[in-house]
């Protein structure tokens, strides 16, 4: 049975769960925070938990935990950080066959490690996988939550830990986090500590919390709108500075066009906000659409595909050739202010 974080919540709560549940998604935090959970529920005590590396995962060993009686129940298993990719086709298919043979007192947890997707990562084994535990088990998706829901969150990781913030600073620091709750939860006690029990506030967070790289791409991409090319510029040397990626760096701005893209397409057929969130699988109240429909609106539906094309361009000059990464960037925010001009 598959599971979102709200329901999957609400079914820990009801009881405890048995049998096989797999996590996966990009939100390490809410991983850690459903085991913990699991755990509590199930009354499961440290001496009661056997914990396994994905990375170093013996099957043959795994083998016979799965069936090894305890005589102190519950007994749960959970594995961290395992590795879907890196498992042969055998492996993942005796992982079924253990899920099969798991006793009534016997749970096992199984973490999958994120890897994001892309022209050189295919997650086969991992939808495999999953499949594979949605039939034999719990399978949990802890992907990013809409922007209302990862604010949410923020704020009773707020309240766990004591620390005094506005609603609103709580919604501008999950942003300035990417949405990612275990950055949030360690921005937190960051800002907690520099306070020592005052309110934590924006200042605060602009002072003392790096943003991520999505999120600097997308003060990037505003920065060009406005015609601001120096602060652009500015902004992509903070991320070069700190080491980033240039590829991440251009698939970054180039999610902030892609989304751009979406709404005109969106917009041009006359879907309202929520039916472009629909047709185009974002999660409803998405951040990243709220913002593409206020930083479109000055922009022709031709521009925005010049845009793509110039980032497609250096993208593929990045992967291809030995041209400088620091020039081809800064003439591509150079080529994405012109092309902005021409409006």
């Amino acid at each position: 049975m598959k599971y979102t974080a709200t329901n999957f919540a609400k079914a820990v709560k009801g009881g405890p769960l048995g049998g096989l549940i797999y996590f996966f998604g990009d939100q390490r935090y809410l991983m850690e925070r459903f085991t913990a959970q699991l755990l509590e529920a199930l009354g499961a005590g440290e001496e009661q938990v056997v914990r396994l590396d994905g990375d170093e995962l013996d099957f043959d060993a795994l083998g016979d935990e799965v069936v090894t009686v305890s005589f102190t129940p519950p007994k749960v298993l959970v594995i961290s950080g395992l590795s879907p990719e890196g498992m042969s086709e055998a492996q993942i298919k005796r992982l079924g066959e253990m899920a099969d043979y798991l006793s009534l007192e016997t749970v096992l947890i199984a973490q999958e490690k994120f890897v994001k997707e892309s022209y050189k990562v295919k997650r086969a084994k991992a939808q495999k996988l999953r499949k594979l535990a949605d039939a034999k088990g719990a399978l949990v998706d802890v992907n990013k939550p809409d922007a209302a829901s990862c604010a949410k969150l923020a704020a009773a990781l707020a309240r766990e830990e004591g620390i005094a913030i506005a609603e609103r600073d709580v919604a501008y620091l999950v942003e300035h986090c990417g949405g990612d709750l275990l950055k949030v939860q360690n921005e937190l006690k960051k800002l907690g500590s520099y306070r020592l029990g005052e309110t934590v506030r924006r200042e605060d967070i602009d002072r003392f919390t790096a943003p991520t790289v999505e999120r600097t791409s997308f003060e990037m991409a505003r920065a060009l709108i406005r015609g601001d090319v120096r602060r652009a510029l500015h902004l992509l040397g903070d991320l070069l500075d700190a080491r980033e990626e240039p590829i991440t760096i251009v698939a970054a701005l180039a999610t902030n066009f892609c989304d751009m893209y979406k709404v005109k397409c969106g917009q041009a057929d006359r879907l309202a906000t929520s039916q472009i969130e629909k047709t185009f699988g974002y999660r409803p109240g998405d951040f990243r659409v709220k913002q593409a429909v206020q930083n479109s609106r000055s922009l022709k539906y031709g521009q925005v595909v010049k845009i793509l094309e110039e980032l497609l361009e250096a993208d593929l000059a990045l992967k291809s050739s030995g041209a400088d990464a620091t020039v081809v960037l800064q003439r591509l925010l150079v080529q994405i202010s012109l092309l902005l001009r021409a409006r």
